[in-house]
């Protein structure tokens, strides 16, 4: 009987061992080989003996009332003097007003701006000492009341708030990204942006941060996008400060990730008649010919110098087309039109693919690229899938201008 019960464990090795051993042995030394795969298996899972630290979840974080009394309660508490007591409330604030609706309370009856601003302040001029992490929450707190318009609003109408973000991004503190964050989301409101832009102090400071080290590899990225916002309505005032020479050296140079945000930077400057000037003294096409068609030898470039998309790049030839001399520069690459039109092709991006049919058209104003253009790719562009609706009706006004041109001449 028990040798009947064994023949239920281990089927598949019974019935390929079953003239060979009994099925008993069989589950002996299966049960053995297990063991010693399991006492393996447990060895890698040892740890060192070491005290392992409580969480201080609890601790850190005041006891809030229940509906609409929390919100009184934190607030009263960030006025106490006792360490501890604003510690909790500054850290649970900073999980109580990710609610829009909570924060936009905060904002519009308990001033919560005011309050926190002279906390903040308080801790920068050193009249308090930062017995925990507060400055780090205060600039969490400031983010995310920055994501609302009214908040944003209150904190660009305190200059003495962004001068100490940007101070913390000249000086390059440890809590420098979460600066830039803030920044980024002013500026990102274009009603705020006009606060912001209305002292030009702003933008001086924002220029000795970039130009203190031209030659520093790395900013934060949401310093970049910051920047991008004023020079979207300000390229001349960006020029006079010198970012022009700026961003070409890092074009020029190749520095880390110059193709991306640099790119876009350079492309913004573009959009002025002192920016076209400067483009073509620089001699821009053949710059932006360069990057387009430097494929050759990928092993010996830096990982950050590889370029992942070309869509600010041909942002940028875009651009920089507008002025008669850029185009006849542009007759000289002939192969400026296929490095385009092979981007477009193979992109997955839709802003990408839309730059690449607007600069076609561009170039299409010289009648020798406009010929290239309909004896190569005239056929391709009526096949192109577009990715989206304004690719497409960018397609659709290329091919109707390039068809009405073979209609006049035959």
């Amino acid at each position: 009987m028990w040798e009947q019960l064994e023949k239920y464990r281990n089927h598949f090795l019974q019935n390929d061992f079953k003239n060979v051993l009994k099925p008993s042995s069989i589950n002996c030394l299966q049960n053995k080989e297990w063991h010693m795969s399991m006492g393996k298996r447990d060895l890698c899972k040892c740890y060192p003996p070491k005290c392992t630290t409580p969480s201080t979840y609890f601790e850190d974080r005041a006891q809030l009332a229940y509906g609409s009394f929390a919100l009184p309660k934190l607030m009263k508490e960030l006025d106490s003097d006792v360490h501890l007591t604003h510690w909790k409330a500054v850290v649970s604030l900073t999980e109580f007003l990710l609610n829009p609706l909570n924060a936009q309370r905060a904002i519009t009856e308990m001033d919560i701006v005011r309050k926190v601003k002279n906390a903040f302040l308080r801790m920068r001029l050193k009249h308090h000492q930062e017995q925990h992490c507060e400055v780090e929450m205060y600039l969490k707190i400031f983010n995310i009341l920055s994501r609302n318009l009214n908040g944003a609003e209150h904190i660009a109408q305190r200059k003495c708030l962004l001068m100490e973000f940007y101070k913390m991004l000249q000086k390059r503190e440890p809590l420098q990204d979460l600066a830039s964050e803030i920044l980024r989301n002013l500026t990102g409101k274009p009603k705020v942006l006009g606060i912001v832009m209305k002292d030009a102090e702003n933008f001086g400071f924002l220029a000795k941060i970039f130009l203190q080290d031209p030659c520093q590899p790395l900013y934060p990225p949401h310093l970049w996008h910051h920047l991008c916002h004023m020079l979207e309505i300000a390229p001349e005032q960006g020029i006079q400060l010198g970012f022009f020479e700026f961003l070409h050296s890092r074009l020029l140079n190749r520095l880390p990730k110059f193709w991306d945000m640099t790119s876009k930077a350079f492309a913004l400057l573009l959009r002025c008649v002192e920016g076209q000037k400067r483009f073509d003294q620089v001699d821009g096409i053949k710059l932006l010919n360069d990057i387009l068609e430097d494929t050759s030898a990928p092993d010996s470039k830096l990982p950050m110098q590889q370029v992942e998309s070309y869509k600010y790049v041909v942002l940028a030839l875009l651009n920089g087309l507008h002025s008669k001399k850029a185009l006849w520069r542009s007759r000289e690459f002939t192969m400026l039109p296929c490095l385009v039109g092979h981007e477009m092709f193979k992109t997955s991006c839709p802003q990408l693919q839309l730059y690449c049919l607007k600069t076609l058209r561009e170039l299409g104003v010289m009648p020798c690229v406009k010929r290239y253009i309909i004896g190569n790719w005239l056929e391709s562009l009526r096949h192109l899938i577009c990715l989206d609706a304004d690719a497409e009706c960018a397609r659709d006004a290329l091919l109707d201008w390039l068809r009405r041109d073979i209609a006049d001449s035959s």
